[in-house]
């Protein structure tokens, strides 16, 4: 709850909103390519804020209190120290991925209103107005209920009750239209909750550097860990055998390396709207699942070390 009231949450997700919606604008530049840089960007920008977030979301959940003693009041209460880092990833995941999910729909809607053209397709440009400004009206009407008269909702669920209105609106409306089954690409679905498995991956890094470091070495280390984890494949290449196996140094540096590029699905889904269409298949999904969670809860692992010897008193 603290990360989803932080003014942060809501600076970075209006900016990504922005930047993902204006997309089509640099896509004019690319003739026939319109969708694929959609895509991309759109993809790309999740990926990079939903990063920022969890950063800045562990340092004032994890930092803060260690430097402000709060943890040492917690902490003299019947909680492990464990237990105070799995409560904070868990706050921090949970932050990550409800930007994710917010972005999703707006990335959607903007790769749909980029493939198609008013002419074709006259119902979306209304539908997406009459969504945005029934969205805007509820957020202020709730808003002024609330600054004027002390009643009423808080500002933060008043903000995921407009959005959540908006987006029910905005499917409501176009389900009615009899648009193309191609107008929705829902495979881009799949980019996104890769995604979500990068945020978990990166909220574990942040929560371990956060234990022992100040926020602008925790920035430094998950700008380190961030890059190693989408180049490792590179450095683990020289030890690849001509049988493409890894030798038994490769194995060992494979192990310890980050593998955060086989999160990034951007490739091959945008891709597939010059090519044929790439399909992502269960044990892909279930592959990359599986290394989220036990890389994450390596990391966490280490997080509890390092804490168990800072001195917080």
């Amino acid at each position: 709850m603290e990360g989803l009231r932080q003014p942060a949450f809501f600076f970075i997700f209006a900016a990504a909103a922005l930047m993902i919606g204006l997309s089509p604008a640099f896509a004019l530049f690319h003739l026939g390519e319109g969708s694929k840089m959609v895509t991309d960007l759109g993809l790309s920008t999740i990926l990079t804020f939903s990063t920022l977030l969890a950063l800045l979301t562990a340092s004032s959940a994890i930092t803060d209190e260690i430097e402000g003693r709060t943890a040492v009041t917690m902490l003299a209460k019947p909680l492990r120290r464990e237990e105070f880092l799995l409560g904070k990833f868990f706050g921090v995941a949970t932050a990550t991925s409800a930007l994710i999910a917010l972005l999703a729909p707006v990335f959607l809607i903007t790769l749909r209103g980029q493939k198609f053209m008013p002419e074709q397709d006259p119902w979306f440009c209304l539908a997406a107005l009459c969504s945005l400004a029934l969205a805007l009206f509820l957020f202020g009407a709730l808003l002024v209920l609330r600054l004027l008269f002390q009643r009423g909702l808080s500002l933060l669920l008043s903000f995921w009750l407009a959005c959540f209105a908006g987006m029910v609106f905005l499917v409501v409306f176009l389900a009615i239209e009899k648009a193309p089954e191609a107008s929705w690409d829902w495979q881009l679905l799949i980019g996104v909750f890769f995604i979500c498995l990068h945020g978990w991956v990166i909220s574990a890094a942040v929560v371990a550097l956060a234990t022992r470091f100040t926020l602008v070495q925790a920035a430094i280390g998950t700008g380190v860990f961030f890059i190693i984890g989408h180049v490792s494949g590179a450095l683990v290449a020289p030890f690849r055998t001509v049988e493409n196996t890894l030798t038994p140094v490769g194995l060992v540096l494979r192990a310890i390396l980050p593998d955060l590029d086989q999160f990034n699905l951007t490739d091959a889904l945008s891709l597939g709207y010059l090519d044929k269409a790439c399909h992502i298949s269960a044990d892909v999904i279930a592959g990359s699942t599986l290394y989220a969670l036990l890389y994450g809860a390596a990391l966490l692992t280490l997080a509890a070390a390092l804490l168990s010897k800072r001195e917080l008193g």
